[in-house]
């Protein structure tokens, strides 16, 4: 009896660990070259989804190629007026994103690959990638954290002894650069002189009203033919522009020049809360489907960027018809 009851057992837990060892297995894997590096150094940040579990799972890149922490954004000194030009160093800057996909129809095999830079010294974690299942649930994942050094910290200058001797040469070397870095400075700061004297300047009312402008914009761009004959670049671009004019002209704001995230920023400014609740997730969608665009791995279908016209279009209306008393500043 003690034997049966023993044979049993044993051919359960057999039974157990085959089950054991045929469970689906899911992961999302993010890993990073280097852990440290120093400022412009490229890095390669990779993501593997793989197992049956994450089957169908749509993966979206960062909106922003380039990055600037909203702490860091430019202000204006009160003393002289400027900008702070080291505020326009970006934390990171993405080169590229590719994206491969080895699925097979019973189980998920993709990797994410970025080419990264880091602009500013500190200890950052790397840009997270959403990742959500098919049923629009976000799957997490440990983000990788990378330590940047400065090139040089304590901003001195370094000497590089050549065996031959430089003599008179080593100063004029010096003055050289002293006068080229000076030469930089001064067009650096005469174009953002000029720019900002360009921006203020009166500019004339337009004929029409923005969204009129708009439409007929809309009309001459034949989006629907360029989504149909596949020029999707030259969609996005047109479309966009057009959008961002409109913008601009409705709310008294420059949209044309900005990112997404600095048009978002601006409209969670100036747009009173009930505008915004009605119209804010609506103009995300459409700017965010324009910014996926940029990477030809994510490249919408032409249902999406048919849908991504109608919609445009739509809230172009909307916002005309809601937000005329909304004042840009």
């Amino acid at each position: 009896m003690n034997a049966g009851i023993a044979a049993a057992f044993i051919a359960a837990a057999a039974l157990l660990g085959a089950q054991g060892s045929e469970a689906p297995e899911t992961a999302v894997r993010a890993s990073v070259s280097v852990r440290k590096a120093t400022v412009g150094d490229l890095l390669t940040y990779r993501i593997v989804i793989a197992g049956p579990g994450l089957k169908g799972v749509a993966v979206s890149p960062p909106q922003q190629r380039e990055f600037i922490p909203e702490e860091a954004q430019p202000k204006a000194s009160s003393d002289s007026g400027e900008d702070d030009a080291s505020r326009l160093i970006p934390l990171y800057i993405i080169h590229s994103i590719k994206k491969e996909d080895r699925s097979s129809p019973d189980r998920a095999d993709i990797s994410v690959t970025m080419s990264i830079s880091f602009y500013r010294p500190g200890k950052y974690r790397l840009p997270e990638i959403e990742i959500k299942g098919k049923d629009g649930i976000v799957i997490g994942y440990k983000v990788p954290e990378v330590e940047i050094a400065a090139v040089n910290p304590k901003g001195e200058f370094m000497e590089i002894e050549d065996p031959l001797s430089l003599g008179g040469n080593y100063w004029r070397l010096a003055f050289l650069l002293l006068g080229a870095a000076l030469i930089g400075a001064s067009a650096f700061f005469a174009w953002r002189y000029a720019r900002r004297k360009l921006s203020r300047a009166p500019r004339e009312e337009p004929a029409l009203p923005p969204i009129d402008l708009f439409m007929k914009g809309i009309e001459n761009l034949e989006g629907e033919r360029l989504i149909e004959e596949g020029r999707v670049e030259e969609y996005v671009f047109g479309i966009s522009m057009l959008f961002r004019r409109f913008l601009s002209l409705q709310f008294g704001f420059d949209a044309t020049e900005m990112t997404t995230h600095e048009i978002e920023r601006q409209v969670r400014r100036i747009f009173p809360r009930a505008l915004f609740d009605r119209r804010y997730e609506e103009l995300m969608r459409i700017l965010t489907l324009w910014d996926l665009s940029k990477f030809a791995e994510f490249m919408p279908t032409r249902e999406a960027l048919a849908e991504n016209l109608r919609a445009t279009v739509n809230l172009a209306r909307r916002l005309a018809e809601e937000g005329g008393d909304v004042l840009g500043v």
